[in-house]
């Protein structure tokens, strides 16, 4: 019970930080309290520290010239369903080890934590790349909207933010950790290119993630599947990190 009430009090001042700071919505701040608490309550002092790093790390490279990425989604901060989406995995292993006493669990939570800092930094650098992304499974070039397109520069950033993360794992080893980041990363671009919900705005001709347009119209869906949405994706992703981390250390 005193780590619950500490892992509380402590997820408590860093989402108020984070929600100051445009990083998180209310149900994102309130979502984040939740996961925090979980993550510190069954995984201790090292992965709360993995968490809280990888969420600043990913927090600044967000703000970092915000107004020069045109999605919607990067002018504000993120949603309860994105802060689950990226936490559920992570909190939900630091809940088993201590519970079912699992040795694998505290490893596979930072493979999930790993996945998503990679996947955020390759996003948020890569919209500022200078040239257009090509899609994982083709190489076309594709609009800077367009799930599923990467960038080297953005890319390059990934692999260094799954392998940041992976430094605090070096109790658990961070060479697991760091390959579980970057195999999630490539999973969401793989599902982004192949079954991510896709909208098209019939004003401006814009494609997206998400049915709000930049251009202040709504988007019509252009493709993937329906309930495939950028939420399910990096779920998804994070488990797939969670996955490989926890096998490679086993």
């Amino acid at each position: 019970m005193p780590q619950v009430i500490a892992g509380l009090i402590l997820a408590a001042a860093a989402a108020a930080v984070a929600r100051l700071g445009g990083l998180l919505t209310i149900g994102g701040a309130l979502t984040a309290v939740v996961i925090g608490t979980a993550v510190f309550a069954g995984g201790g002092w090292g992965l709360a520290l993995t968490l809280f790093a990888a969420f600043w790390l990913t927090g600044v490279v967000t703000v970092y010239r915000r107004g020069e990425k045109i999605q919607p989604e990067h002018r504000r901060g993120r949603s309860a369903s994105q802060v689950l989406a990226n936490g559920l995995i992570p909190a939900g292993l630091a809940v088993a080890y201590v519970a079912f006493d699992l040795p694998w669990a505290i490893t596979g939570a930072m493979g999930a934590i790993a996945a998503s800092a990679a996947d955020t930094l390759a996003t948020e650098i890569g919209l500022l790349s200078p040239s257009l992304p090509r899609l994982i499974t083709t190489g076309q070039r594709v609009a800077r909207e367009r799930s599923g397109g990467i960038t080297a520069v953005g890319t390059i950033s990934g692999v260094g933010g799954a392998i940041f993360v992976g430094l605090f794992g070096l109790e658990q080893g961070w060479a697991p950790v760091a390959v579980g980041g970057i195999a999630g990363m490539v999973i969401d671009s793989l599902l982004g290119a192949t079954a991510q919900a896709r909208y098209r705005c019939p004003s401006c001709g814009e494609e997206g993630e998400s049915r709000e347009c930049a251009c202040g119209g709504a988007r019509m869906p252009a493709g993937g599947i329906a309930w495939m949405t950028n939420d399910a994706v990096n779920l998804l992703m994070a488990a797939a990190g969670a996955a490989v981390a926890a096998l490679l250390a086993s």
